[in-house]
């Protein structure tokens, strides 16, 4: 601010303004425009912590250091907190004007604070935490001015009344009521327009998913569809006469429509291949907006023209991003919100204009989001989130602030649909279990599927076999958040060996002594390297770049870590020192996933872009392809042993296979069969005895209901 006093705020300072914005610390409040908002404690110590040393670069550890004092916390608290402040100030990270992100560094202020000038004797309004709030709070500012000076007794009236109409009023108890319970697995609710009914997707056992419709106080369904592939994903024209879905058959997918009480199905659009589309019809039913898959291959939000078929693209996601998902038409049709996806399980909420236009993001989150629809008032939005762990349903208002929970702590609440003219909304109530289960290979002696761990409701998956085959890494939920764990081969004993409380973590790895996990994380959004003491320790973090390290593996020494990153413009194998240290490029025609060979001497590895193994020398060289039996939906999963190579193979509708590709020469066997395949990745015994995966003991849909959430 130009020729005005400056001041260096600690936490004991004065009120001071900063971008317009009066600050005050001693209450943790910042006032502008007759609004005020007020902070968590933590994220108003970061903003004074960049105050008092403006246009310097204050790094993360320092941030950390100073704000958190000595606690273990990972870095995305932080990133949050600068996330609410850019929020707060109307600030763009891509275009900064008050908070600079200094990439590998920390952040710096660009902004000098200003001495705030004498506040006015009117005291100043709570704080707004909506836009409908704000209004209010002007509206009692200017009451409160002409009231200054009456009786105690009538401004303690007056204080009630506001006290009342902080927050909308229920217009009865909140009430969840059970929408289905039927055999098989209903998915995909989408209430009717004039809340009575509710459209939804059924799979009962035996069938091919279907388009039921229900009354919220019947008991008995109507089907819509009888497909010869698949239906899903119902969405309402605004009369409530048709519902619009997703139809697969061999792959491919047909955006149609059927009427809400029974007839003929009429295609409407191609929708691409893969498992279908969730669709979102506008309120003035001329348009449907859907994800379609763009020419670079990633997933962007696209408007369909009901009459005529045209369609043009609305968002544009960046190149390091897996794409859009799950549009939402707001009530006056202006507004579309969805999902932008980093990569699995990395996900924050975004609005764009139905018009066209740049795309705000709501949500700094990086947490998985499972669906998302507006509430009936248009002034916020319900999603599915995994933020406090487990699948709940939260409520963000589209100006901005604090999640606030809806509903959850019990089964995972996932794709939300709010009714338009009731205060509901329906969700899928779902009920999993996911175990590691060993089972033998091939050729070995006659041995059962075995149980390994017991989840109870959660998820176990991702397993790796240590090298003496006594012990197994893995991914768990079992805390809430995934989490790495080691437990006994044959179950038993399980050690919880990270801490992260809330970031994916992805892929253990043993070093060949047994004695450390490598893996992936992403406190950050973007996934980095980290190693841990395998019996628990210190996690100490190896990679800072702002691509993805993914796919990582120990060379057979121990010395070197590889890894898949693209930073070079296309996916490579990268690899350093396992302790630490400069990173170099190994692969020229692009790389996914690498092991070494036993002796060390050789280098496996997989393409992106091409099926087939390929390998070189370890020391460098050319780069040969050893078999074309591998295909790029395999890239990832597949182990290296003594006696030769391991894959996965998708069947269809049959459950996956293992196959064994012999490095004698021979042709690819099945190894394994993966009955109810829950999750990627598997992992060999060291003698080739027995495979372990993730298995799906448990997995359960219905649909429910909760009256009064807003």
């Amino acid at each position: 601010m130009s020729g005005a006093a400056t001041v260096e705020p600690d936490p004991h300072a004065g009120d001071f303004r900063l971008a317009g914005k009066l600050v005050q610390p001693s209450t943790n409040r910042v006032s502008f425009d007759g609004t005020t908002v007020a902070l968590e404690p933590k994220i108003m110590q970061v903003l004074l912590r960049l105050a008092a040393a403006p246009l310097e670069v204050v790094t993360k550890d320092e941030l950390l250091a100073s704000v958190w004092n000595g606690t273990f916390v990972t870095e995305d608290v932080l990133t949050r907190a600068v996330g609410e402040l850019r929020k707060l100030f109307g600030d763009d990270a891509a275009r900064p004007s008050v908070i600079e992100t200094i990439r590998k560094r920390g952040y710096r202020l660009l902004e000098r604070p200003a001495a705030a000038e004498e506040r006015a004797a009117a005291p100043l309004p709570p704080p707004a935490r909506s836009p409908e709030e704000a209004a209010r709070n002007r509206r009692a500012g200017s009451r409160a001015a002409i009231v200054i000076g009456v009786a105690a007794g009538a401004a303690a009236v007056v204080a009630a009344v506001l006290l009342l109409r902080r927050e909308p009023r229920a217009t009865g108890p909140v009430r969840i009521i059970p929408i289905t319970t039927f055999p098989g697995n209903e998915t995909s609710p989408a209430v009717s327009p004039d809340g009575t009914r509710v459209a939804f997707t059924w799979e009962r056992p035996g069938e091919k998913p279907a388009i039921w419709v229900k009354l919220v106080d019947s008991a008995t369904p109507l089907r819509l569809t009888k497909p010869s592939g698949a239906d899903r994903y119902p969405a309402w024209s605004p009369d409530g006469q048709e519902i619009a879905f997703a139809r697969v058959v061999d792959g491919r997918c047909s955006l149609s429509v059927v009427p809400a009480l029974g007839g003929s199905v009429r295609t409407l659009s191609d929708c691409g291949k893969g498992e279908g589309v969730r669709p979102s019809w506008s309120p003035d039913g001329r348009t449907i907006a859907l994800p379609a898959r763009a020419e670079n291959g990633r997933w962007r939000i696209e408007l369909l023209d009901v009459a005529s078929g045209a369609r043009k693209a609305l968002t544009v996601p960046p190149a390091e991003t897996d794409g859009d998902w799950d549009p939402s038409f707001s009530p006056d049709g202006r507004s579309i919100a969805f999902v932008r996806t980093l990569t699995d399980g990395v996900d924050d909420l975004w609005i764009v204009p139905a018009s066209g236009g740049d795309a705000r993001r709501l949500t700094f989150e990086n947490r998985a989001m499972t669906g998302a629809d507006w509430t009936p008032d248009g002034q916020g939005l319900v999603f599915s989130s995994s933020r406090a762990g487990l699948f709940s349903l939260w409520r963000l208002p589209i100006s901005g602030g604090e999640p606030r929970l809806v509903g959850g702590g019990g089964s995972k609440m996932k794709h939300p649909s709010a009714a338009r003219t009731r205060n509901a909304v329906a969700y899928e109530n779902w009920n999993y279990e996911v175990n590691l289960w060993s089972v033998p290979l091939a050729g070995q002696a006659a041995a059962a599927p075995a149980r390994v761990t017991f989840a109870a409701d959660e998820w176990e998956f991702d397993p790796e076999l240590s090298p003496d085959g006594s012990r197994i890494a893995y991914v768990s939920t079992r805390t809430g958040a995934p989490e790495i764990f080691t437990t006994g081969a044959r179950g038993g004993d399980p050690v919880q060996v990270t801490r992260f409380g809330g970031p994916q973590v992805a892929s253990p790895r043993w070093s060949p002594d047994g004695r450390t996990l490598l893996f992936t994380a992403r406190p950050d959004g973007q996934a980095d390297l980290y190693t841990v003491p395998a019996a628990s320790g210190t996690v100490r973090r190896l990679t800072r770049d702002a691509g993805d390290e993914l796919a990582a593996s120990f060379s057979r020494d121990g010395k070197f870590v590889y890894f898949s990153s693209r930073r070079s413009g296309a996916w490579q194998i990268w690899k350093m020192p396992s302790e630490g240290g400069a990173e170099t490029v190994v692969t020229r025609g692009g790389g996914t996933a690498a092991f070494e060979s036993a002796d060390g001497k050789t280098l496996y590895f997989t393409r992106p872009d091409a099926p087939g193994l390929w390998r070189m020398p370890a020391a460098g060289g050319a780069e040969e392809l050893v078999s074309a039996d591998l295909r790029p939906a395999s890239a990832t999963d597949w182990r290296l042993t003594t006696r030769g190579v391991y894959f996965r193979e998708d069947r269809g509708d049959a459950a996956p296979v293992v196959k064994f590709l012999p490095f004698g020469g021979g042709p690819a066997t099945i190894a394994a069969t993966l009955d109810e395949l829950a999750w990627a990745g598997f992992s060999v015994a060291p003698d080739d005895s027995a495979l372990v995966y993730g298995r799906a003991d448990r997995r359960e849909a219905d649909i429910r209901m909760i009256e009064n959430p807003f």
